[in-house]
């Protein structure tokens, strides 16, 4: 139940026919941060904190896109 209200949130991903290296996933990130004004740092490969909260990485397929993957933050 809990997991359920975590906040999660996809970044843009241009090249959605690719599957997104942990590299390419970061960069992504760091571009959507430094759009929006966030801070961010890299902890790990699969974890980011953004403005003092940590969120886990996901890198895959989005559901209902037909096949496209995507990047997924998702608060720990």
């Amino acid at each position: 139940m809990l997991k359920m209200l975590k906040k999660a949130f996809w970044v843009p991903y241009e090249t959605s026919d690719v599957y997104p290296t942990v590299k390419k996933a970061q960069q992504a990130i760091s571009k959507y941060c430094e759009e929006n004004g966030y801070s961010y740092s890299f902890p790990g490969d699969d974890e980011v904190v953004i403005d003092e909260k940590t969120y886990e990485i996901y890198r895959g397929y989005q559901l209902g896109s037909r096949g496209n993957y995507g990047i997924k933050c998702r608060e720990k």
